[in-house]
């Protein structure tokens, strides 16, 4: 989260998300960004009262009018905009959360699945279980730890261990035979941790306190080192890319069985129209 939230007082705000998933599967992979833009609504920085992101944005305008959410997003010539056709949860969660921060990310995407498909009560279920953890598993077979995300640069899709590109976005994973992570703390990195409220910089700096999803984008670690969970690095990074991967497995298994209820279309994911209707 950007240390600037809570810390700005005098300046008009504008949250961005990224809808388009340039960075999370490119839309050839199922991942509900909902619950990632929650976690950002909803954290706390910390500062003051008024301490959590969906408050500070507005509350600490001047001018509340010109604060807000606005979102990076694109479409293309697919019949039904996104291609495969779950990445539409995303536009539609973005628009319901810029009306309603309290929405559950749950909630939304049963609001969607009702409006877009015709499901029974179980198909709905397995379609639902789908959406709501595709982003967990899109982080377990890709960036666990927060790594930083890894995939192929120029195309943005596809597992990449040499997949980072941008000094500027901190997402080199700095891995050696030693160990990975960034050393973002004040006392021995780039001082990065010093900018968060002083109640988070004492969490983020300390490596003992340092949440495990967020330790390797604040310190570089051995693969040794044993993560509060009682596993090491290097063990977690293997057994979450294995449990990804069974894990899509298992989507792909919910999918198949609920074929029946879907239209062809849907179920293809196609990405262009036939040549006959173009």
């Amino acid at each position: 989260m950007s240390p600037l939230f809570g810390a700005l007082k005098e300046t008009n705000q504008i949250l961005e998300f990224q809808i388009t998933q340039e960075y999370t599967g490119h839309q050839k992979d199922i991942c509900y960004l909902v619950p990632m833009w929650k976690e950002v609504l909803d954290f706390d920085t910390r500062h003051g009262a008024l301490s959590l992101v969906k408050k500070a944005v507005r509350e600490y305008s001047p001018n509340q009018k010109l604060s807000g959410i606005c979102a990076v997003g694109n479409v293309g010539m697919d019949r039904n905009w996104t291609g495969n056709k779950m990445a539409q949860a995303n536009w539609y969660g973005y628009g319901r959360l810029a009306w309603d921060n309290d929405l559950t990310s749950e909630e939304i995407a049963r609001e969607w699945l009702h409006l877009s498909f015709d499901l029974t009560e179980d198909a709905m279920k397995k379609a639902l279980s789908i959406l709501i953890t595709s982003r967990d598993t899109y982080e377990d077979y890709t960036c666990p730890l927060a790594v930083g995300f890894m995939c192929k640069p120029g195309i943005h899709y596809g597992c990449d261990i040499d997949g980072y590109e941008y000094d500027c976005w901190g997402t080199y994973h700095y891995a050696d035979r030693d160990g990975v992570g960034r050393d973002r703390t004040a006392a021995t990195g780039t001082g990065y941790t010093k900018q968060y409220s002083p109640l988070k910089f004492q969490e983020y700096e300390d490596i003992h306190t340092c949440p495990d999803q967020l330790l390797l984008f604040f310190h570089h670690v051995p693969y040794t080192h044993v993560l509060h969970s009682g596993k090491t690095v290097i063990q977690h990074i293997y057994d979450t890319h294995f449990d990804g991967v069974e894990k899509v497995k298992e989507y792909q298994a919910k999918w198949e069985s609920i074929r029946d209820e879907l239209d062809e279309d849907s179920y293809k994911k196609r990405k262009r129209p036939p040549e006959s209707a173009a």
